[in-house]
């Protein structure tokens, strides 16, 4: 695809014109982006739109991240797995640095729910992924042992496990969402024959809205923490329980 640059074109490798006037970088524009989506949601956010915003065109936008909108959604995933690495401490063991790793990712995630759907379920969403959050899991995998067909394994069942809860604990409502449809919702599990359905009836106190697929909200209301928890200590004692001595992978 063939951009048009206008006045803000690029020369010599800059850009000049309004561009470079108001100090236009890929940074800048992800955290532009990050915060329509916070603001709009991920269906309603616009190139156009965010051009607008920045006070540029779509042009210098997608010289900056990539010729469509996807390689800036590229971006965007990559810049919340950016920063989960960054706070781990020295000496820590390899199952505490998985912990403290996941944990960041899902608060990140929570803190701007709104780009959830980008995180796992887009391939081209995930082709520039944070390789310092890459060698980090990997690390730890190496530490406890893990090599070749066994590390890949490992590394898939941890990042499918633990990125894919986030991303259905976060996972949007229907586009033409209202008030009516959670509250016809909410009527259609009250009204669960308990002849046909005795478990789930017995435990709806604890389980409405509270669980995946029998809920109107999602985590950026109401939260799985505990759950999350659980699966990811599943998960790290899982893998110790499995971890294969060194050598043996």
């Amino acid at each position: 695809m063939e951009l048009t640059l206008d006045t803000d074109q690029k020369s010599g490798g800059k850009l000049r014109g309004r561009a470079a006037a108001i100090g236009l970088t890929k940074e800048g524009i992800v955290a532009a982006a990050i915060r329509q989506i916070d603001e709009k949601g991920l269906a309603a956010f616009s190139i156009r739109d965010l051009a607008r915003t920045l006070g540029v065109s779509a042009g210098n936008i997608y010289w900056h991240v990539g010729g469509a909108k996807e390689d800036l959604f590229a971006e965007i995933s990559a810049s919340i797995t950016g920063s989960v690495s960054e706070n781990l401490l020295p000496g820590m063991d390899w199952q505490t640095r998985l912990r403290a790793v996941f944990l960041s990712y899902r608060d990140h995630v929570r803190e701007h729910a709104n780009v959830a759907p980008l995180l796992g379920a887009q391939l081209k969403s995930n082709g520039v992924a944070n390789l310092a959050w890459v060698e980090v899991v990997l690390g730890a995998l190496q530490e406890a042992g893990y090599e070749g067909e066994m590390m890949r394994d490992a590394f898939n069942a941890l990042i499918g496990g633990l990125a894919g809860f986030v991303t259905m604990e976060f996972a949007p409502g229907p586009a033409d969402s209202s008030e009516d449809w959670e509250a016809i919702f909410a009527e259609r599990l009250e009204a669960i024959d308990p002849a046909d359905y005795p478990l789930t009836h017995a435990v709806l106190p604890q389980i409405s809205n509270r669980i995946f697929v029998l809920r109107w909200q999602n985590g950026a209301t109401v939260p799985y923490t505990s759950s999350f928890e659980l699966l990811l200590d599943l998960l790290i004692d899982g893998l110790a329980a499995r971890a294969p001595a060194k050598g043996q992978a």
